[in-house]
């Protein structure tokens, strides 16, 4: 089968590579479309060291048809289509985090049999924990299935750190996981969402799909300014910070939130960030942190985001921005890394 390896950086390089077997507990996935998600771009650009030696495979947003079934699966079936929750997040099964349905806690995620363990969805072919296989409704399509883990993580936030129906929710970015959050948001109640980004694009994108009702460019106007006028002074009930890497982004995010507010932090950052603490103790902010995705009260949160999505009550679609082959995944990493000439938001490889 062909499947992208990367050496690090911007190196990636289509291969064949022989297809894999399904173990017992395990099935194969024929990969109809993955996507590549923010966190795969710190390594490509050289912001974080790689989990794996090189070269390795990677994609954990993910969705296609069983191809075969290991040994004991009776759940599923061949030529069943599919979401496949990502693989970087499993969990030991056995310490109290685990246990507690909490798998993203795990001190040993993302391991198994002793050995780095992750999703592999820029490739024609997956094995793949059974457990981890959602069967993907009819009408639900595979760019659809690639932005469940989106969702999921929204599901995640919101369960941590609620939006109440009299409620303003700001949110620091406008990428995917903004805009899917922004939706979530609104499905669930939310009375008001205010997006902050940096591109008018995405932003107007967001208005349409349901995502946001006011937007802010940072380019044109002062972020903390412009919700507390579109506040009426107050700021923000809660606020989400979306976008992580290196630039200095929680703090803009704090001073969005009202007195007595909630910043959440979903982003992954690779520098330290500083933060006015006068001003969080002035305004005696609560600081919480969301940490992809697992199960809210024993329920499994990519299961609730399959939900919102079968339903019709977010909306995936206009998310998806591009797509690409499989043998032109630079070009989809590419236009990924450069959205301010691509107008990219969810870039989608397409085995």
């Amino acid at each position: 089968m062909k499947a992208a390896r990367f050496y690090g950086g911007k190196d990636i390089r289509v291969e064949d590579i022989p297809t894999p077997t399904p173990g017992p507990g395990e099935v194969l996935v024929k990969i109809k479309a993955g996507g590549v998600c923010g966190s795969d771009l710190h390594n490509y650009r050289g912001n974080r060291q790689a989990r794996f030696t090189p070269p390795w495979e990677q994609g954990h947003e993910l969705g296609g048809e069983i191809a075969a079934l290991g040994h004991g699966v009776t759940s599923l079936k061949v030529g069943q289509r599919v979401g496949i929750e990502g693989e970087h997040l499993i969990g030991c099964g056995k310490c109290r985090h685990c246990t507690e349905g909490q798998s993203q806690l795990c001190a040993d995620r993302g391991m198994a049999g002793g050995h780095l363990h992750a999703s592999h969805g820029f490739s024609e072919y997956d094995v793949c924990k059974a457990t981890n296989v959602h069967p993907l409704p009819d009408h639900v399509s595979f760019d659809a299935a690639v932005l469940l883990d989106c969702y999921a993580c929204a599901v995640h936030t919101l369960g941590r750190t609620p939006v109440g129906g009299n409620e303003t929710l700001a949110i620091v970015g406008a990428g995917a996981i903004a805009l899917t959050l922004g939706q979530v948001a609104k499905a669930w109640g939310a009375k008001r969402v205010i997006m902050v980004g940096t591109r008018r694009h995405p932003l107007d994108v967001a208005v349409r799909c349901g995502a946001a009702d006011d937007v802010v460019v940072a380019r044109e106007a002062d972020p903390a300014q412009a919700v507390m006028k579109l506040t009426g002074g107050e700021g923000a009930d809660v606020v989400v910070e979306t976008v992580g890497g290196s630039e200095q982004v929680l703090g803009v995010a704090m001073s969005l939130a009202r007195r007595g507010g909630t910043a959440s932090v979903m982003g992954v950052f690779n520098q330290p960030q500083a933060i006015d603490a006068s001003m969080a103790m002035t305004r005696e902010l609560t600081v919480r942190w969301s940490n992809s995705l697992s199960n809210w009260k024993g329920v499994s949160e990519y299961a609730t985001a399959m939900g919102l999505v079968a339903d019709g009550r977010v909306q995936p679609e206009p998310i998806i921005t591009h797509h690409f082959p499989l043998e032109r995944i630079s070009e989809a990493f590419a236009a990924a890394e450069d959205k301010r000439t691509s107008n990219a938001i969810r870039v989608v490889v397409n085995a």
